[in-house]
């Protein structure tokens, strides 16, 4: 649950970040295939670096230097349940639900319609424009899925028919309905941030731009321009079509007749490499501490460490838990207790902790290296404290003090 709404957070963020690049540097150039390429890369990478587990060592980090062997990391998920006290839904439980709730809906608006699409085909007199199926019924207004062209019943003018059924055949041409699926999808996804909103606006009217520029770099400007104006009404249609009114008009008649951006613009789109790289850091690297052998290989320098005392990190045979690691694990998930208030406010996560095994095997020492919360940390501290004794460690057949680190991570279910 936690880490869906880790996601949803991550994917939000790098959403956002990304929509106002677009629209500080891009949002009003006229290189409208580029701005069309940015839009769907951003969408994607939000969707998909979250979502990515890319490993990542660190090395010489705090946690990996001299902490000593690290066990495997237990997970401990505390699934006892309150049989005579009712227990509070959690705030990320709340949220997880209401997000599910919101998730379902919009899955079911996206179902329902592409059911009213398959009606529309369904009732409508199909003919063939080349690779284009014309659906003709008189409820329809001008508008385009994939290869169907939704046309008004025939008794218009037949130029003006002509130039709808162009508009709505470069959509076609330029796969624009996959675009508006990708929205869809996003819009399932993350059915909560108002940036989707924008994006999908941004990207409908960069499909327009598209167009219109496909038609005026064969026919007039000025005629074209009219016969928007002429077919301008106020419809209502589905979110999965390209509708030939569904946009300002003044807006796209005024892009057809500003000035080209010139060739030097393109470079800010460069600029929006190292940011796709920043959010790929941030949210698609997982950084893993990197162990590092500290003890010398040298006989001589070992002896005299034997010698000395001294506290070792890597030895011949490492200290053995009782009952060995299968006993260790055991003890732990028999004696670790997960705070209840911890519990319900949903905290969770791994803390790090280092203890030392002596030459009689008694556990001491017992430090934090990296926590998450008091509660959790306090708990994970005290279980360690109160282990059994081990079998200790031995370098060149004596028993020698060894540094020890275990990760225990905290998760609800």
């Amino acid at each position: 649950m936690n880490q869906v709404l880790n996601y949803l957070w991550e994917a939000s963020l790098s959403l956002g970040a990304l929509w106002f690049f677009y629209w500080l540097l891009l949002d009003g150039n006229t290189f409208f295939d580029w701005n069309r390429a940015f839009l769907l890369l951003a969408i994607i990478a939000s969707l998909a670096f979250p979502a990515i587990e890319f490993p990542a060592n660190v090395a010489g980090s705090q946690l990996a230097a001299s902490y000593g062997f690290q066990f495997p990391i237990l997970e401990f998920t505390d699934q006892k349940t309150l049989s005579t006290e009712q227990e509070w839904i959690s705030l990320p439980q709340f949220l997880f639900g209401v997000y599910l709730i919101g998730l379902i809906f919009f899955l079911c608006r996206l179902i329902w319609g592409m059911v009213v699409l398959y009606r529309q085909i369904s009732k409508a007199r199909q003919a063939f424009w080349g690779p284009f199926i014309l659906l003709e019924h008189p409820d329809f207004q001008p508008a385009s899925f994939f290869r169907y062209i939704f046309l008004p019943a025939k008794g218009g003018n037949e130029v003006d028919r002509e130039w709808i059924i162009a508009h709505e055949a470069a959509h076609g041409n330029q796969l624009h309905s996959w675009d508006i699926l990708l929205v869809q999808l996003l819009k399932i996804v993350l059915w909560f941030n108002p940036f989707v909103r924008l994006f999908e606006k941004a990207l409908r009217e960069v499909h327009e731009y598209q167009v219109d520029e496909k038609i005026i770099a064969h026919h007039s400007k000025k005629t074209y321009a009219q016969l928007l104006l002429k077919l301008l009404r106020p419809t209502q249609t589905c979110a999965l079509i390209h509708n030939f009114n569904q946009f300002q008009i003044k807006k796209r008649i005024k892009m057809m007749n500003q000035p080209k951006t010139r060739s030097l613009a393109r470079s800010k789109y460069a600029l929006s490499i190292p940011l796709f790289g920043v959010l790929f850091v941030l949210f698609a690297c997982e950084y893993q501490e990197e162990m590092m052998e500290q003890n010398d290989k040298d006989d001589n320098k070992i002896t005299e460490r034997l010698m000395q005392g001294d506290v070792f990190d890597v030895v011949e045979d490492m200290p053995v838990p009782n009952g060995g690691m299968e006993g260790w694990n055991q003890y732990l998930m028999e004696n670790l207790t997960y705070p209840e208030s911890a519990k319900k406010e949903g905290v969770e996560g791994t803390v790090y902790a280092s203890f030392v095994v002596n030459q009689e095997g008694v556990v001491r020492d017992v430090e934090l290296l990296r926590g998450v919360d008091d509660r959790l940390n306090q708990a994970a501290l005290e279980v360690i404290r109160n282990s059994p004794d081990w079998e200790p460690g031995k370098q060149k057949g004596k028993e020698v003090t060894v540094k020890m680190r275990v990760p225990i991570k905290f998760k609800i279910n």
